[in-house]
């Protein structure tokens, strides 16, 4: 194999192959990205097994070719250069690369064992904006739970119907939902990808435009974003029916301005106990919300924040980090605030727009 291309796109593709390689395996194939080299197209593959990337970048190929080699060594190099082009040519089991001031021989692997990726078929898909279906995985990611106790909530749940698309996911202590915009007709199948494979799939997706065709099957998704195709694979599970403990009524509704909440729990951190506790309290005749934390090996403090409150006053407690987290896609200026009274749970929701919903629960004292 011979071939020349741009530094910059060989950087690219490699730095985003690199994310899928598994690190700690027996088998230095899966500690390898897969070069292919055929017809003006560079093609880079790697996976972990439990989600895959392939990227094609153009490139001038001399002569054809399939190698495999270590994906922190060949980007070490690279990611170093400053010379506009590299080229390369593989012979003997040693892949040559060339800049104009420096050169290197990397010692390939055997490449007959590389994994293929699964090309889903074209049963059933279906289309969004890749911009919607980023926001929509990024809305709701944080949600996932760390804990593999119970595997379908280590997830974000995708589904579609009545032209939106559905994003979930929770830890069983708070609960993220974000709609979107399904522009293909149909239904779309209760999806569960994999938390940390939804996360790669973000970062692919935040320099994407127009539309993006998903394709699922019972155990994988796929998708092409530009020159990228990316695969996963998807959990074996049921996700909890979650609308039916999302409250339709409220008793306490208070509105404030988003900066005014984030930077008060931002604050609140310095001064809250081991266990992240904040006080969350709203006074209807007053007008204001109230947040307060102590530590007693710290000190404490307390907050005053003006609102538009409806209904009756209501005080509980909060793991602050959750709060602050809640607030992270809410774009608008104001946040609305819903609650029934002390030991509910909590909803948050950007004021101006109803596509977003988060619901905490509140911690015991």
């Amino acid at each position: 194999m011979k071939f020349e291309t741009a530094t910059t796109q060989l950087l690219s593709a490699l730095s985003l192959a690199a994310r899928f390689v598994q690190k700690q395996t027996n088998l230095p194939v899966l500690n390898s990205i897969l070069v292919v080299g055929e017809s003006g197209v560079l093609t880079l593959r790697a996976t972990n097994l439990e989600c895959g990337v392939e990227i094609s970048i153009p490139a001038k190929v001399i002569e054809g070719g399939v190698c495999a080699v270590s994906s922190a060594t060949v980007l070490g190099f690279v990611s170093n250069t400053k010379s506009p082009s590299v080229s390369g040519s593989v012979a003997g089991g040693v892949l040559k690369l060339h800049t104009d001031k420096s050169s290197a021989s990397i010692k390939t692997v055997p490449h007959d064992d590389f994994p293929s990726l699964p090309k889903v078929s074209a049963e059933h898909s279906f289309t969004v904006r890749g911009s919607d279906l980023m926001r929509g995985l990024k809305s709701v990611i944080f949600c996932s739970a760390v804990s593999t106790i119970k595997p379908e909530l280590q997830s974000v749940f995708v589904s579609g119907d009545a032209g939106k698309l559905y994003f979930a996911a929770t830890d069983s202590f708070r609960l993220a939902e974000k709609t979107t915009p399904l522009k293909s007709r149909g239904g779309v199948s209760p999806l569960l990808i994999p938390a940390k494979n939804a996360a790669e799939l973000i970062r692919i997706l935040e320099g994407a435009s127009g539309d993006v065709e998903v394709y699922y099957n019972d155990n994988q998704i796929s998708l092409q974003v530009d020159k990228v195709y990316y695969t996963s694979r998807l959990l074996d599970g049921t996700f909890p029916n979650y609308r039916q403990i999302i409250p339709k009524d409220f008793s306490t509704e208070a509105v404030v301005l988003r900066d005014d909440l984030s930077q008060a729990l931002k604050g609140l951190t310095v001064f809250s106990d081991k266990f992240m506790q904040v006080s969350f309290g709203v006074d209807p005749k007053k007008k204001i919300v109230e947040l307060s934390s102590r530590n007693s090996d710290v000190g404490e403090e307390e907050c005053v924040l003006k609102a538009a409150v409806s209904g009756e006053g209501i005080s509980m407690s909060f793991n602050s980090r959750y709060l602050a987290d809640g607030l992270m896609p809410i774009i608008g200026e104001s946040v609305r605030l819903q609650a029934n009274g002390p030991g509910k749970a909590m909803v948050v929701r950007d004021a101006a727009d109803t596509s977003y919903m988060y619901l905490a629960m509140p911690m015991n004292r």
